[in-house]
């Protein structure tokens, strides 16, 4: 390794950068320094550069530097979110033999960094703003250009039109599959990617995605922790450095059907507010805030039962299931259910090998103000519901409310931004392996449902909406639906490893 890296290094020269003399070198770690007597610069071709060009002695960087209110990067970080900005920086050799060394050495260390080559992109011109379009050829397509990628772009049609694709694309092509868009189309894409037969290769091609959507919570719950303002041009650079991590999947089931999740499960008033709020998507973010007062003013309650298996340091929360017969086979994800879902799909994705089999499992009765069942910390840009939520740690952290005043809602809502509201008296917070839902009718009208949310996308629905609409939802209203989870099961682009 240390003769590999050796061999990147390019000694003390003198050449020119930006048309001034300096003393330039190529250090192994791929660090690129030159200065004077008037200080000296550096340049990390890894967490700096998108790539360079060379045209006879001339070598042009192309950077994407870190800016502060203070400059460009180099000082101490602080707790202000970083963006990029452009900055091109021109080598110029003295003669010819010092541009093939000097060409050939930053490539080198370019392309060691195993960076994606060509991308499959699909862009959902209906997302959020429907900006998606514009964003892609005015943000995004300069910096996959400045970085040499080749791309093959396709838009959305219509309603499951990404999974509909994934579910056919020649995988082998592609370094990775990007989503501009909000988090729908990245749900869609892991979908199609295990509804193929070859869904154990195909899973693990890497996604990004680059928020162009309401919610933005994937994107966001990637950036934030690496300090990067959630921002298309940081997105679409964490992607080009081609870092990836683990993510789990969580598998939605209620008998035979299933569903494939990577954000969240909400049932309550957060679903309320999420889907009902949909009349005011022009709004942009700040349609939840305003239909959540709404919600609140208004608040509902619903009858319903929960069971979970609680992650090591949470079993002191609900009450110890009774040994009933046949209690299990309901709740467990049997080797009869995945038999029986197998003979209705017979290719893709049918769960993970996990035996639930002789653990504790418990319970919390309701009535339930809100339940929240995220898989990243993040479900907008704006709101981080599970601060305790890891890519790839092969649990669900549940957020649950009961009884619960609207003047402590209304408290709670305004510490949703930075997770603190998790500390309130009336917020139950635990991590769970495997969960099932109960959802019963809304307390005062017995003939009232709610709606239950995973990813964006209405699973179930029992309110007037649902018995008045010709849609049929995946599933039904009043029987369990159960969540296991398959850790690190899927690969996600990523500002850091």
């Amino acid at each position: 390794m240390a003769d590999d890296e050796t061999a990147i290094e390019v000694p003390s020269e003198w050449i020119r950068v930006n048309g001034a003399v300096a003393e330039a070198s190529l250090a192994a770690d791929g660090t690129l320094r030159w200065g004077s007597r008037g200080g000296e610069r550096c340049l990390s071709l890894e967490s700096e550069v998108l790539g360079l060009e060379t045209i006879g002695l001339r070598i042009t960087i192309k950077a994407f530097l870190e800016v502060s209110e203070h400059g460009f990067c180099g000082l101490e970080r602080s707790s202000v979110k970083r963006r990029r900005v452009r900055r091109d920086y021109t080598l110029e050799m003295p003669n010819e033999a010092a541009a093939r060394r000097w060409s050939a050495k930053l490539r080198d260390y370019m392309d060691s960094l195993g960076r994606p080559k060509n991308l499959f992109i699909i862009v959902n011109p209906f997302s959020g703003k429907k900006c998606a379009r514009t964003v892609f050829k005015n943000e995004i397509k300069p910096l996959l250009a400045a970085a040499d990628i080749d791309c093959t772009i396709i838009e959305t049609k219509h309603r499951n039109h990404a999974q509909e694709i994934t579910k056919s694309l020649d995988l082998l092509k592609y370094d990775g599959i990007v989503c501009v868009s909000g988090d729908g189309v990245l749900v869609e894409v892991v979908n199609g990617l295990l509804n193929r037969e070859d869904w154990a290769t195909a899973i693990k091609l890497p996604l990004g995605v680059i928020p162009a959507g309401t919610g933005n919570g994937m994107v966001k719950s990637l950036l934030d922790p690496a300090g990067d303002l959630c921002s298309i041009p940081n997105a679409t650079f964490a992607v080009i450095r081609g870092h990836k991590r683990s993510l789990d999947v969580a598998i939605v089931l209620q008998g035979e059907k299933k569903f494939f999740s990577v954000l969240l499960l909400i049932w309550g008033l957060v679903a309320d507010v999420d889907i009902e709020s949909e009349k005011y998507r022009w709004m942009g973010s700040p349609r939840f805030d305003i239909y959540a007062l709404l919600r609140i003013m208004k608040l509902r309650k619903y009858h319903g039962h929960v069971h979970f298996v609680p992650a090591p340091g949470y079993e002191a929360y609900g009450e110890p299931v009774k040994q009933v017969d046949n209690f299990k086979g309901h709740i467990l994800l049997s080797k009869q259910d995945q038999e029986s879902t197998t003979t209705v799909q017979s290719c893709g994705y049918q769960g993970p090998e996990i035996s639930l089999e002789g653990l504790e499992w418990r319970s919390i009765v309701g009535p339930f103000v809100s339940l929240w069942v995220n898989n990243v910390p993040f479900s907008a840009e704006n709101y981080i519901p599970a601060p305790k939520a890891k890519f790839s740690d092969g649990c669900l952290d549940v957020i649950i409310v009961r009884n619960c005043p609207r003047s402590a809602l209304l408290g709670m809502m305004l510490k949703m931004s930075d997770g603190s509201y998790v500390k309130s008296p009336y917020v139950m917070y635990l991590k769970v392996k495997a969960f099932r839902l109960e959802p019963g009718k809304r307390v005062g009208h017995p003939t009232k449902g709610g709606i239950i949310d995973s990813d964006g996308e209405v699973i179930a629905r029992g309110d007037e909406s649902a018995v008045n609409s010709e849609h049929k939802y995946l599933m039904d209203y009043g029987p369990p639906i159960q969540m296991i989870v398959d850790q690190g099961l899927a690969t996600i682009f990523s500002p850091m490893p």
